[in-house]
């Protein structure tokens, strides 16, 4: 890269660092960051909720089984139990985001607080991780041991962020992503939306019609994406997504960041592990183990539903937050390009803001569609 874009990339920055102390993140530092004890506890409460998810999602689950068997003035009370165990699961990546942000804000964090800030980025992918872990055990044939692992694996990050609170060693920032990993990293996702996962999210908008269209219109886009030169490529061009993100992650945790770059860091953590599950999904499972066609009924959970299995309900979360999150992470993106090329801030802000709330309005009849609502 030449010495301008150089110097553009460090004034981005630069305008990041600069508006700390502004925003989301120093409302939640006067309002929460109020003494060493109360830190302690508001850092560790990100890997708590991600302990108690698997039981948020069974209430989900029980609360859509009292649904469906209820009559009269029971209709009322059973949607708002499904409602209310809605919210509250989803409570859980909306406390790690708000946690990696105030977290986040900090000039010049401790050790404690940027293991803290890390392992909120983690509890923001509970959906997709818990979704992967269980898919492996049961490839595994110990298709009870995700409840194992999961609770092992965050009882020790809970234990690990307490402890490490107490930590007020000053953490070093880790050297910058070169520019060029930060410019073909933006490039390939560039590819990878236009080249497969627009195509993607459009098939599954068209399941909200219907079942059927749904069907039909992925037999038709299968004869690109699935071709035998397009499907290597679309999977090379995944894994590089993956392993260079997880660089440009790793480095940018280390330094301050405002809101959208903390919103930028988690969806991307979110996809990292949202991409490796869910290739794992098709292709181990999918089609070497069970050897099942991956159509519409395989993502919407069989003959039960994502909402009548106790299995599948897992992957509510893990759909709704995962087109979110990939629409959200380009709006981030394109953020950080606009702020590179002189956008006034504000600006790039409210652009990104716009991407982000039309990833809500895809992803809701994506999953209004998964759950067996259509309109067709």
């Amino acid at each position: 890269m030449g010495s301008n874009q150089r110097v553009n990339d460090a004034n981005s920055e630069d305008r990041i660092v600069d508006r700390h102390g502004k925003g989301d993140a120093v409302i939640l530092n006067s309002a929460l960051w109020v003494s060493s004890p109360a830190r302690r506890w508001v850092m560790v409460a990100p890997p708590v909720a991600a302990l108690i998810y698997p039981m948020l999602l069974a209430a989900v689950y029980r609360g859509a089984h009292w649904l469906s068997a209820a009559t009269g003035s029971a209709v009322l009370l059973g949607s708002v139990a499904v409602a209310a165990s809605l919210v509250i699961t989803f409570a859980v990546p909306a406390l790690a985001l708000a946690v990696a942000s105030g977290l986040g804000s900090s000039e010049q964090p401790t050790i404690g607080e940027a293991r803290a800030r890390a392992f909120a980025h983690l509890v923001y992918a509970s959906p997709p991780l818990f979704v992967f872990v269980g898919v492996v055990t049961g490839l595994a044939g110990f298709p009870s041991g995700d409840q194992v692992i999961w609770f092992v694996l965050w009882a020790a990050v809970i234990a690990a962020v307490f402890i490490g609170a107490a930590n007020g060693t000053p953490t070093r920032a880790r050297p910058r992503a070169p520019s060029w990993l930060l410019h073909v990293h933006g490039v390939g996702a560039a590819i990878v939306i236009c080249g497969f996962v627009s195509l993607h999210l459009f098939n599954h908008l068209t399941g909200f019609w219907s079942a059927a269209t749904h069907i039909a219109v992925m037999d038709v886009l299968r004869r690109w994406y699935r071709s035998g030169v397009i499907e290597p490529l679309v999977v090379a061009f995944m894994l590089f997504m993956v392993i260079s993100g997880a660089l440009l992650l790793r480095a940018r945790l280390s330094r301050p960041a405002g809101f959208f770059e903390t919103l930028q860091t988690v969806t991307g953590a979110y996809l990292g592990i949202y991409i490796l599950g869910h290739m794992n999904s098709v292709f181990i499972y999918a089609r070497l183990s069970a050897g099942i066609e991956t159509d519409f009924w395989f993502a919407s959970g069989g003959k039960a539903g994502l909402l009548g299995d106790p299995w599948s309900v897992r992957l509510l979360p893990h759909y709704a937050l995962g087109v979110w999150s990939v629409i959200t992470h380009a709006g981030c993106g394109l953020r950080t390009v606009l702020l590179s090329h002189g956008v006034a801030e504000q600006a790039a802000d409210r652009v990104a803001g716009w991407i982000s709330a039309l990833g809500a309005a895809v992803a809701i009849p994506i999953i209004l569609a998964l759950v067996r609502i259509h309109i067709g």
